[in-house]
């Protein structure tokens, strides 16, 4: 399989491609911003993938989920993820967890990862996460997105950035609803900055969030730490 990731070598060394291909990424929901930040993964050559979403696609799913189609309506989101990642690379190590993220199960979930991924939809399951990846010692790379705009941050282990963002659970978010440009534009950040985390490069995000708006061109980084 190793001629599949051969043209990355374009811009990862050979020492890149191997390090990445032992190293494991969970990415906590396999909807929207989930499938494609896991396309992503399974073409950068990540060996190990955690794959975790409890529902099945919908109609409503087909404007801006990459695994969302018509063969793939009414099946499950994470083993439909993990299908893909096989497909893609076959000797790829995948788990598709189908439970609910929780409290309970998200440390020994995450313990053995490289780094933690987030796809989710709502501010309590965001928090809870970050949660978990403080007592875990992991960063959470953090997305989301919000009609032509998105946010991306890099959250070092116990720094409670989310938190700081959001201010609680019950903070409300308005959605201006999810639109494919954007989505796959913020999966793209999100891998961006995993991997130069897993490879220790320089100019990662970390300890700071990315507000960029696709249609203003409008950007902003600020830090956090």
């Amino acid at each position: 399989m190793s001629d599949f990731f051969e043209k990355n070598l374009a811009i990862f060394t050979p020492a890149d491609k191997d390090l990445l291909k032992e190293k494991k990424v969970l990415v906590a929901g396999c909807g929207g911003l989930g499938g494609s930040i896991i396309e992503i993964l399974a073409r950068s050559g990540i060996g190990h993938l955690v794959l975790i979403d409890m529902d099945v696609f919908e109609p409503s799913n087909m404007n801006r989920q990459i695994l969302c189609t018509t063969e793939t309506l009414g099946k499950g989101k994470a083993q439909t993820a993990a299908a893909r990642v096989l497909s893609i690379n076959p000797e790829a190590d995948v788990q598709a967890v189908t439970d609910r993220l929780c409290e309970d199960n998200a440390p020994a979930l995450i313990r053995d990862c490289d780094v933690v991924i987030d796809a989710l939809d709502s501010v309590a399951s965001r928090l809870m996460l970050e949660e978990a990846c403080a007592k875990e010692n992991k960063y959470l790379i953090h997305g989301a997105v919000n009609g032509w705009s998105l946010q991306i941050g890099v959250c070092p282990p116990g720094t409670n950035m989310l938190l700081a963002l959001y201010g609680g659970k019950n903070a409300t978010v308005h959605s201006g609803g999810g639109i494919a440009m954007t989505v796959f534009s913020c999966a793209s950040f999100e891998v961006s900055e995993a991997i130069k985390i897993l490879l220790d490069r320089p100019d990662s995000l970390s300890g700071s969030f990315l507000f960029f708006d696709l249609l203003s061109k409008e950007s902003q980084v600020i830090p956090m730490l």
